[in-house]
């Protein structure tokens, strides 16, 4: 992928090849279709500076997760995760949502936290690292944070472009 070039050296916590190894995860989770993925909306930045602060007694968790998911790999299919086809990383997640992974108890755990870290880093406030260019707002229409609505908009698909809470701070800079 494309972004793991740009992004190798802008990580707090993770290392390259745990960056790498979540993309592809979180690519399984949430991937680019005609739209942009997980990857492309910015959720291992966001990850990784959530891992940075208020989650950071998450990073024991991430670290042997990320080492069990190549581990069960290399055990199930001979091969790192890295180096799967799409399907072969299919039935390793799903393993782990399951918790059938022997070697590693933690693992729905891990997948679970894996995915709501990843929906979060697509879909929560550009502030904390994610949603880059609010995409994740724009693919379901959420217009931002608004200072209101219009009557129009009551029950009403909302048309308006996202607006960010940070946006209004770029804008009184620029003035």
């Amino acid at each position: 992928m494309d972004s793991r070039q740009d992004s190798s050296a802008r990580f707090h916590v993770l290392t390259q090849d745990e960056a790498e190894t979540l993309e592809l995860i979180a690519d399984r989770i949430f991937p680019r279709t005609d739209t942009p993925g997980a990857v492309e909306i910015g959720a291992i930045n966001y990850i990784d500076v959530a891992l940075a602060g208020d989650y950071a007694p998450l990073v024991p968790l991430y670290r042997q997760g990320i080492r069990a998911v190549n581990r069960y790999a290399r055990s199930k299919f001979g091969r790192t995760f890295s180096s799967l086809n799409d399907e072969l990383k299919d039935a390793v997640l799903v393993a782990f949502e399951a918790g059938s992974i022997a070697e590693f108890k933690n693992a729905a755990e891990f997948f679970e936290t894996a995915r709501c870290h990843v929906l979060e880093g697509i879909f929560g406030e550009p502030q904390y690292g994610g949603n880059k260019d609010m995409i994740g707002w724009r693919l379901v229409d959420f217009p931002g944070q608004q200072f209101g609505y219009a009557d129009a908009y009551v029950n009403q698909r909302v048309d308006l472009e996202p607006v960010a809470v940070d946006s209004r701070k770029i804008e009184e800079n620029k003035s």
